[in-house]
């Protein structure tokens, strides 16, 4: 229940790959955004961060093996349709990525993060990686389109 309109709202997800991890491994995460029937939740961005086993970041400068794409699944569809690349936002400073539009969850609808990693792991100490994703989102009551009668507006005849 929103105590403010529109509420923000944080979403992460933490995707943890194991070192020696084949090309193309996957981790899927349900997200539940406990909303009640009358809000809908908006994602704005995906901020971005990636770990090593140790829980140190990873440098974008002397990085390796920074290569996830992800797919936002709401309900039955995929949003957007195709699996994108976060590779762009974890070598960037501000490590984040604002969606063109927002992503809409109306009430019911699971909403599923799905990380692929796209190379193959190396072996060995440290290597393993964590991608965290935060979905910078907010949770706001359904705007309604109202009906007018002559009974909303009182006038004289």
């Amino acid at each position: 229940m929103a105590n403010q309109d529109p509420q923000p709202e944080i979403y992460r997800v933490n995707a943890a790959f194991a070192a020696a991890a084949a090309a193309g491994t996957t981790s899927v995460t349900n997200i539940t955004t406990s909303q009640a029937n009358n809000e809908e939740v908006r994602v704005y961005a995906l901020q971005v961060a990636l770990l090593d086993e140790a829980g140190t970041a990873i440098s974008s400068v002397t990085g390796t093996d920074v290569e996830f794409d992800v797919k936002i699944t709401v309900g039955a569809n995929n949003v957007p349709s195709q699996t994108f690349s976060l590779t762009p936002a974890i070598l960037s400073e501000s490590k984040m990525l604002t969606l063109p539009s927002p992503i809409l969850v109306l009430y019911q609808y699971p909403m599923s993060i799905t990380t692929t990693c796209v190379n193959a792991l190396t072996a060995g100490a440290t290597n393993g990686r964590t991608l965290i994703i935060n979905l910078i989102s907010e949770l706001a009551l359904q705007k309604v389109a109202g009906t007018y009668t002559d009974s909303d507006f009182p006038r004289s005849r």
